[in-house]
């Protein structure tokens, strides 16, 4: 069985703007910077290891920040990569469910392999 795994590139995080004066303010609103910089759709499965080209195609890239989107009722384990690492998703890999997001730089790269599938 396999699933897709989608991802987006954002260069950051901006504080949301304060739109009245009187808005109460003792904490900040932050939200991603949009539009994103780069999307993609990766096929996930237990047989192998999938892994970003795109994100790996601009090392100058003004990314920060990498939304991994899991389906519902699926879990991926991961790796991430800067240039200098190349490990590659297994049983031993951190575990991912539904969304989150990683620092991330561009030149880096994700490794990515369906969590059911491995022992």
């Amino acid at each position: 069985m396999s699933f897709n795994v989608r991802i987006f590139a954002f260069r950051g995080m901006q504080e949301l703007l304060k739109v009245s004066p009187r808005q109460f303010t003792a904490d900040s609103v932050y939200q991603l910077i949009y539009p994103y910089e780069f999307a993609q759709v990766i096929s996930v499965s237990a047989v192998a290891a999938s892994s970003s080209p795109v994100a790996d195609a601009n090392p100058s890239a003004a990314v920060n920040i990498l939304r991994v989107e899991v389906p519902d009722q699926a879990a991926v384990r991961y790796e991430i990569n800067p240039p200098s690492r190349n490990v590659v998703a297994g049983n031993s890999s951190p575990i991912q469910s539904g969304i989150q997001q990683y620092y991330f730089r561009g030149g880096w790269t994700i490794s990515l392999i369906d969590a059911a599938g491995l022992p």
